[in-house]
């Protein structure tokens, strides 16, 4: 749950934040443990319990901070001074005010991985936990680099998915409008002109025909039935459970699933490659890939494998089990282990699939292109010929 604070520093500096706490109690023995003076507290906004609007900081912001501050304590500036340089150069107004209480943090003793851990509602978990590893080998610099280089693959991915995608969208679209307008606007058009025909009117007409009068009659009520839907769906999904439900379901839909499943790996063996080569424990690795991993699923499935690990199995065994990982995975990171290279071989894991990832997505856009394209025409001619049809009909008739 958030809570909106306006609270003192050590330093005597009154400051407002947003923190997320199971409740109040624990968020107040929180905020003394740590030194602050609580002045007032609200409850945030409900739509951020529901999931909506709630503040993160963008990948490409991050991106740009962990090269940055790598640079800046590579030269030679203590950390503290790195973060004052970071913030005066941030306009991002939910950044900055995080930046603001991390740097308050690492001002009062804490740890850096510590102080973005107290705004893990902001992050991804990769980040405290890549720089917890970075201040445990003493290598946070490289740490930074590794981290940034891990988020400029993943941002470049996404990207590359968004704009495949736009063409289709575009043309679905555009399908949906070039519909509503003939059913809103053409349909009843016909409607009223057929009234004064004594024609035996197709099927196709009669239905196309009802479906506008439903659409007009009751299109408040359908608007609200959509929207209780969608309610109804996002609290479903965020019922404990229903995402890997949903998840394990797409994944066994024909190609779709195995793009899917490719793109997952790919997520959680860049994760594992990037925190084992900063120095995390594979162990400490796994927890965090099961977090920092968006695919619910796959989530559940490295959630499942680690207490598998912790009792002595293999990597390879423990995700094997779980039957989310095909083949080629498996046998790639069983090489890893076997050679003492699980790192670079998970990274190359990653760099293989997103390379298919790239490769079936351009052959499925050049499959769809042309389908919508096609679809849309059908539907189009099939409604104006289901009203013309009767047309011709009628003028036959008055020409015999």
């Amino acid at each position: 749950m958030e809570y909106v604070c306006k609270i003192g520093m050590p330093s005597g500096e009154v400051v407002e934040r947003t923190f997320v706490a199971v409740d109040e109690p624990s968020l107040r023995a929180e905020l003394e443990q740590k030194g602050y003076y609580l002045f007032s507290m609200r409850r945030g906004l409900v739509l951020r319990e529901l999931g909506l609007g709630r503040p993160r900081v963008p990948t490409d912001l991050l991106l740009i901070f962990c090269q940055e501050l790598a640079a800046l304590l590579k030269a030679g500036l203590p950390l503290v001074q790195s973060l004052e340089v970071m913030l005066e150069r941030q306009r991002h107004p939910v950044f900055r005010r995080s930046l603001e209480a991390v740097r308050d943090r690492v001002k009062s003793g804490t740890a850096l991985s510590e102080a973005f851990r107290a705004e893990r509602d902001l992050y991804p978990p990769m980040l405290s936990a890549s720089l917890i590893a970075g201040e445990r080998t003493g290598n946070l610099e490289g740490v930074l680099r590794r981290l940034a280089q891990y988020l400029r693959l993943n941002l470049s991915l996404k990207k590359k998915a968004i704009s495949a995608s736009v063409y289709p969208l575009m043309l679905f679209a555009m399908m949906f409008v070039l519909v509503s307008i003939l059913v809103i606007v053409v349909i009843p058009k016909f409607q009223d002109f057929y009234k004064d025909f004594n024609v035996e009117l197709p099927l196709i007409t009669r239905l196309l025909m009802g479906f506008s009068t439903a659409v007009a009659h009751h299109a408040v009520w359908l608007l609200l039935l959509l929207v209780g839907l969608l309610v109804g769906a996002m609290s479903w999904l965020r019922r404990e459970g229903s995402g890997v439900v949903l998840d394990r379901f797409l994944f066994r839909v024909p190609y779709l699933g195995s793009l899917m499943r490719m793109y997952a790996t790919s997520q959680l063996a860049r994760t594992l490659s990037a925190l084992l080569s900063g120095g995390l424990p594979l162990l400490n690795a796994m927890e965090v890939a099961a977090a920092s991993v968006g695919n619910r699923a796959m989530a559940a499935a490295v959630g499942a494998a680690t207490p598998q690990i912790r009792e002595g199995r293999s990597l390879t065994t423990a995700l094997e089990s779980t039957q989310v990982l095909d083949n080629l995975a498996l046998e790639m990171v069983k090489v890893g282990e076997q050679t003492g290279a699980l790192a670079d071989m998970l990274n190359a894991v990653a760099d293989f699939y997103d390379e298919e990832i790239e490769t079936r997505m351009a052959a499925v856009l050049a499959l769809i292109e042309p389908i919508m394209l096609v679809c849309m025409a059908v539907i189009v001619a099939g409604m104006l010929l289901a009203f013309y049809l009767p047309l011709f009909e009628a003028i036959s008739a008055i020409q015999r």
